[in-house]
């Protein structure tokens, strides 16, 4: 089983703050049958230029191998790229889960414009990237981001829930709602640490398994593999 979206790495952002949290992060996702993860700390473009970041990403990630034991979850590296303008014309590749084109997007926490949804339309369909959309039930609050959010859907874009979301009343039926609706219908444990944003993967797959059924969780795990699957010409990071 693979988890598309963790914020492990130590000091990265304002997810794990040691190497200590990260290898027991890691440990946790073991334990919840996890056996890759992609570590996709927040890309902010106004911050950061993507070789910096990419530096910066596999200092951290070297850090936490050097400390880590063997039989851990393998990690991946990836981003959580916040959205910017022009970012369909601006090469990528190096901010996608290594070895993939697997973009993960988290879309401004604003109503939707029509601009910015033809620009994840043509990073899917045009540049032909694999795009993931970050926790799509996070932006909601509003008709205009629902209706929004329905013209993605029905495009080959990932919608990723957050596990926490299925284990919240109130977002548990928008949650549900939105992968059962999806073309590519993703789960991440979107975890940043062991206390107020721990991994909790096994107790929303329960959830899923339950509403949705044991087979859409199926399936749910082969889209997982399939867009962190090494693509031919795609090389490793």
């Amino acid at each position: 089983m693979t988890d598309l979206h963790a914020h492990l790495l130590p000091a990265m952002d304002d997810g794990s703050p040691d190497v200590k949290t990260s290898v027991a992060m890691l440990r946790r996702l073991q334990a919840q049958k996890v056996t890759a993860v992609c570590a996709t700390p927040h890309y902010y473009r106004r911050q950061n230029a993507p070789a910096a970041f990419c530096l910066r990403r596999a200092e951290a990630l070297g850090r936490l191998l050097a400390a880590a034991p063997p039989g851990l979850p393998r990690v991946m590296l990836g981003a959580e790229v916040a959205y910017f303008p022009q970012m369909e014309q601006q090469p990528l590749g190096l901010l996608c889960v290594e070895g993939t084109r697997t973009l993960l997007l988290e879309m401004p926490f604003a109503d939707w414009t029509d601009l910015q949804v033809e620009t994840v339309t043509t990073l899917a369909l045009d540049c032909r990237y694999d795009v993931v959309l970050a926790h799509p039930e996070r932006f909601c609050f509003s008709q205009g981001n629902r209706r929004q959010l329905a013209r993605l859907a029905a495009l080959p874009v990932g919608l990723q829930v957050n596990a926490d979301s299925l284990l919240r009343r109130p977002l548990r039926g928008l949650a549900l709602e939105l992968l059962r609706g999806a073309a590519i219908p993703l789960l991440g444990s979107d975890c940043h640490d062991l206390a107020r944003r721990p991994p909790r993967l096994e107790e929303a797959r329960t959830v899923i398994r339950r509403r949705l059924g044991p087979d859409f969780l199926a399936r749910m795990d082969r889209q997982a593999d399939r867009l962190t699957r090494l693509r031919p010409g795609e090389a490793a990071l």
